[in-house]
């Protein structure tokens, strides 16, 4: 909430901002087409040349009209001369002094009336002028808002984008912390019911204890049988072990016969090779990245039920890298460890042997957890080539 206050007061006043720049625009707009009208409008040098022009008219206008009324005053006085001679005279002075004293009145008015117009005029011209002059201020002070503005904008925007850069990693974050917390909990789940099974049979046990220790003389007949049945089990053992080396003897033999038999020209094979029972066998490639690892898991089920009490299950492998100059990094774990988590609480029959090119060999005890294993390749020592691991994994049962 603390973030998005200030993107709200942001965004309302860049806002605000952008309607106070949109009235200067139409302010602006509207005084600009008054400065043309006005600019179009006729100066006032230009009305006094019109004044002049419409003057000198109405000049040849009056000596126009005053030399037809001569002409025509004239014919009427050489009519008339000899009867009123003076008494015309004195009347066509009289009315061409009336004539120049109201021209020449009507003359001085319409001229001050246009100086009056004048003096208007430019007063009105620079009125306009300082006023376009305060407006061109007012525009580069809107503009520079506006500019403004826009950077405010900008940086907003900026912080949005890292806002939301900064929430996306808080909820993967959290959704990283819900995995672990469900990991964890089933871990929990599992270890209590671990306990409460724990907590039966000890239960069980304790009643069973109280039991026996109630019925001493069962407990005494018992022991009784139980070194009879010793005294049996080792003569027995005996006779097993001595009928074992017999067979061991009589199938060496038998082996024997059949390779000189067959004429082949290899090895006798070997006690061991002849008493093998193959129970699994798996053979396959992958490819390993740089920086990462590669593992397969053995798992022995329905072949675990099949062993003897004399035999033991022994693990062979064999493997080859590609590139053949390269090295890597060779584990064998017990039990089924497909993350790492299983992989740093697993027990290592081979841990970080460092191979180059490729690698055989068998082991025991490797079946012990889970009767499963698995073997690991790392490659995390490179971080540019990657491995190309082709393998070969046997498990099979050896007869003592």
């Amino acid at each position: 909430r603390s973030k998005n206050s200030p993107q709200r007061e942001a965004k309302m006043e860049l806002e605000t901002t952008q309607k106070r720049l949109d009235q200067a625009l139409r302010e602006v707009d509207r005084l600009s087409q008054k400065v043309e009208r006005l600019q179009t409008r006729p100066t006032h040098m230009d009305l006094l040349a019109d004044f002049e022009t419409n003057f000198d008219r109405a000049l040849l206008t009056v000596g126009q009209q005053n030399a037809g009324d001569e002409a025509s005053e004239q014919q009427e006085q050489e009519q008339q001369r000899q009867q009123t001679a003076p008494t015309a005279q004195t009347s066509f002075a009289g009315a061409i002094d009336q004539d120049n004293a109201v021209v020449d009145g009507m003359l001085m008015q319409e001229l001050a009336e246009s100086k009056q117009r004048v003096e208007k005029l430019e007063g009105l011209n620079s009125a306009l002028v300082h006023r376009s002059s305060s407006l061109e201020q007012e525009a580069k002070d809107y503009q520079k808002e506006r500019d403004v503005a826009n950077d405010r904008l900008r940086r907003v925007e900026l912080e949005l984008r890292m806002a939301k850069m900064e929430a996306e990693h808080a909820t993967r974050a959290v959704q990283d912390k819900m995995a672990s917390l469900a990991e964890m909990q089933l871990e929990i789940d599992l270890v209590t019911k671990a306990s409460v099974d724990a907590n039966v049979r000890a239960a069980q046990g304790e009643e069973v204890a109280k039991t026996v220790m109630t019925d001493k003389q069962n407990v005494q007949e018992l022991e009784l049988q139980v070194q009879a049945l010793q005294e049996w089990a080792l003569a027995s053992a005996e006779a097993k072990a001595l009928a074992t080396d017999r067979v061991k003897f009589l199938e060496n033999q038998m082996a024997m016969y059949q390779n000189a038999e067959k004429g082949q020209s290899g090895t006798v094979s070997s006690p061991r090779e002849v008493g093998e029972r193959s129970l699994l066998r798996k053979t396959s490639s992958l490819v390993i990245g740089a920086g990462d690892v590669g593992f397969t898991i053995m798992e022995l089920q329905g072949q675990a039920l099949t062993l003897k009490e004399n035999e033991r299950i022994v693990l062979r492998w064999k493997f080859d890298i590609t590139p053949s100059d390269m090295s890597i990094d060779f584990n064998i774990l017990k039990g089924k460890c497909d993350d790492n988590m299983k992989r740093s609480r697993a027990d290592y029959i081979i841990k970080k042997r460092t191979v180059a090119g490729g690698a055989g060999g068998e082991t025991e005890m490797a079946f012990a957890v889970q009767n499963a294993c698995t073997v690991l390749w790392s490659n995390t020592k490179s971080w540019i080539r990657p491995r190309t691991i082709k393998y070969e994994l046997e498990a099979f049962a050896v007869i003592d």
